[in-house]
C-alpha cells in the first residue's frame, strides 16, 4: 500500500474518533429532507413521497465517507399524523453504520396553512469496525480483540413550525446515547452514540409569480465540540427547477441544482468543495451528492 493510502486511513481514524459529528451523516440538500434529522417534520411536505440519496465525500481518498439513504414520508391529514421511514448505510474509513429510523409527528393546526408539529423517532443501528483495515498498522489496539460489531437502539425527538413562509424546527438525535460496548474493560474509554442537537430554519420570499427565494440555515451541536453551521440560498422556479448555494462554516462550499418532472419526479445534484482539512490532498477535497424523489401528487 502506498504511503499516501496508509496516511489516509490513519487520518480517517483520527477524524472518526475526534469528530463525533461524523456518527451522523450530513447532506448538502438538507432543506428538502428535513424529516431525516427532525422527526417532527415527518409529513410536513403534505405530499406522500419516496426517494433515495447517495453522497460520496473526499472522492479520491481511500475510505472517504459515503452515505446511501432510502426514505419515504406521508401526512395523514384526517388524523393530523405524519410518518417517515429512513433506511441508511454510512461508511467512513474502517467504520460503518447501517440502520433504520421511523419518525412519527402530530400536528396542531394554528391558522390556515400554519401548524406546529411534534415528533418522536426510534432507530436501530448496527455499528461495525472492519478490523482488517487497520490491524497491520495498529496491531495492539484493544478493538482487535472485540467482535467488531454491535447493534443498538436509540431515540429522537423534535418540534417543527410550518407555514407558507417561515419553517423552523429543533430536534435531537441519539437522545439516549446508547453505549457501543465494543471493549468491555475499565482501562479503556467506552464509546457511545453521542447526542446531536439540531436547529433549522428557512423562509420563502416570493419575488414574483414564478420565483421563490429560500434562505436557510442548519446548526448542529454536539456537546464538547464547536457548533457546526451551514447556510445558504435556494432559488425555486415554479414547480420545475431549483438552484442554490450553501456555505458550511470553516469546511466547505456547495452548489446544487435540481429538476422536477410533471410535478412528481425530482432529481437533484450537489457538489461540495472542501477547504479544510482535505484541500491539502490533490483531488481529495470534493463531495458529490445525488438525490431522487417521487411525489404521489394528484
Amino acid at each position: 500500500m502506498q504511503t499516501r493510502s496508509i496516511f489516509s486511513i490513519l487520518l480517517l481514524l483520527v477524524i472518526s474518533n475526534m469528530a463525533q459529528a461524523q456518527q451522523i451523516f450530513t447532506l448538502s440538500q438538507f432543506t428538502q429532507h428535513n424529516f431525516i434529522i427532525n422527526p417532527a417534520a415527518a409529513g410536513a411536505n403534505d405530499q406522500a413521497s419516496i426517494g433515495a440519496t447517495y453522497r460520496k465525500m473526499w472522492a479520491s481518498m481511500p475510505g472517504g465517507p459515503q452515505t446511501t439513504l432510502i426514505f419515504g414520508d406521508k401526512y395523514f391529514a384526517k388524523n393530523k399524523v405524519g410518518l417517515a421511514v429512513v433506511l441508511y448505510d454510512d461508511k467512513t474509513g474502517p467504520t460503518s453504520r447501517t440502520g433504520g429510523q421511523v419518525n412519527l409527528s402530530y400536528s396542531i393546526q394554528l391558522e390556515k396553512e400554519k401548524r406546529i408539529m411534534f415528533g418522536l423517532g426510534g432507530k436501530i443501528i448496527q455499528y461495525r469496525i472492519n478490523k482488517t483495515d487497520f490491524s497491520q498498522y495498529i496491531p495492539n489496539d484493544p478493538l482487535l480483540a472485540s467482535s467488531g460489531t454491535t447493534i443498538k437502539a436509540d431515540a429522537a425527538a423534535g418540534i417543527y413550525y410550518k407555514s407558507p413562509t417561515l419553517n423552523i424546527g429543533f430536534s435531537v438525535q441519539q437522545l439516549v446515547q446508547s453505549k457501543l460496548n465494543f471493549i468491555k474493560s475499565t482501562s479503556n474509554p467506552e464509546g457511545k452514540l453521542y447526542r446531536h442537537l439540531y436547529a433549522m430554519g428557512s423562509y420563502n420570499i416570493r419575488t414574483d409569480q414564478d420565483n421563490v427565494l429560500v434562505p436557510n440555515i442548519l446548526c448542529q451541536f454536539v456537546p464538547g465540540l464547536p457548533a457546526d453551521i451551514s447556510g445558504g440560498m435556494r432559488l425555486e422556479h415554479k414547480d420545475l427547477l431549483w438552484v442554490g448555494f450553501n456555505y458550511h462554516h470553516n469546511q466547505s462550499y456547495s452548489a446544487f441544482a435540481g429538476l422536477k418532472i410533471d410535478h412528481k419526479f425530482s432529481i437533484g445534484y450537489a457538489f461540495d468543495q472542501y477547504s479544510t482539512p482535505l484541500s491539502y490532498f490533490d483531488d481529495g477535497s470534493s463531495a458529490h451528492e445525488i438525490s431522487l424523489r417521487y411525489y404521489f401528487a394528484k
